[in-house]
């Protein structure tokens, strides 16, 4: 029996470009990132990958064994054969200030720009709306700022300030997950859930990563802008809440256990290596 091609669904700022360097170590060439091969599609909306015509970009997918990189559900349709899904979850509080934080030093973005042009403070952040986000022409916010994780896995361009029923949302993505996912994790249970993915992907469960993308700007996080957050992300609370609580689940399992202790030392070996040759 043919195995499928497994997808890795890189939500923005869930630790995904760790994930990203393990998984072409592992591929090689049978590793495939779409924000490099739809880079022009991806430049302003990433949902514009879905409406690519381009056979040839479409056909570097298909040879792929692993695609990963900032896509949304329903990449699987324009491919041939069959195809899983597999991607982390983060809590709303911490993804957005991990944005708006990793925004601050990313000097050349048009993000950047617009923060520092407009001393946009992180309570002012949280609550841009559609025109803030057409201002800054960075339609990623429109999946960071109000249920984006829920947004890209239901395959759906809800823009902010859209109307749209949250139950519906939450029923769309869970029925997508139901169908089309084979591993949920999240970014707090970084460890436990690169191991899971580990063994989705038929490896063993010793293995080792080396930390991606750490953020040196500190973000201080007010009771009110963790409430206007929470308020905005009800329906990635809920999935990350559900999900969390599966990971912990087979968290305190003997495998895991043993897995985390050699995960934790090789991954801290590995993280000292680069800084030393660096």
């Amino acid at each position: 029996m043919t195995q499928p091609r497994f997808l890795y669904l890189h939500q923005v700022k869930t630790a995904g470009k760790t994930v990203e360097k393990f998984l072409l170590r592992k591929f090689q060439d049978q590793f495939c990132k779409t924000t490099i091969i739809f880079n022009e599609e991806t430049i302003n909306n990433i949902f514009s990958i879905l409406n690519s015509k381009d056979q040839a970009k479409i056909d570097i997918l298909n040879n792929a064994r692993l695609v990963a990189g900032h896509f949304t559900y329903g990449l699987h349709k324009m491919l041939e054969g069959e195809s899983r899904y597999f991607t982390l979850l983060r809590d709303p509080v911490s993804r957005a200030r991990s944005y708006y934080a990793y925004s601050l030093k990313s000097e050349g973005t048009k993000i950047h720009r617009y923060l520092h042009d407009n001393n946009i403070s992180f309570e002012q952040f949280i609550e841009m709306k559609q025109s803030d986000i057409e201002k800054a022409d960075v339609h990623e916010l429109n999946y960071v700022l109000e249920d984006g994780q829920a947004k890209v896995m239901s395959g759906e361009d809800i823009r902010i300030g859209e109307d749209y029923l949250t139950d519906n949302l939450l029923d769309l993505v869970e029925n997508n997950i139901k169908k089309d996912f084979d591993f949920v994790g999240t970014t707090e249970m970084f460890d436990d859930s690169f191991i899971e993915i580990n063994k989705l992907l038929g490896f063993n469960a010793f293995n080792t990563y080396i930390t991606q993308n750490r953020s040196t700007v500190k973000v201080d996080v007010s009771d009110a802008a963790r409430k206007v957050i929470l308020e905005r992300n009800k329906v990635d609370s809920a999935l990350h809440s559900k999900y969390m609580n599966q990971v912990s689940q087979v968290a305190n399992s003997f495998e895991h256990k043993l897995a985390r202790i050699y995960l934790k030392l090789g991954s801290k070996a590995a993280d000292t290596y680069v800084k030393l040759r660096s």
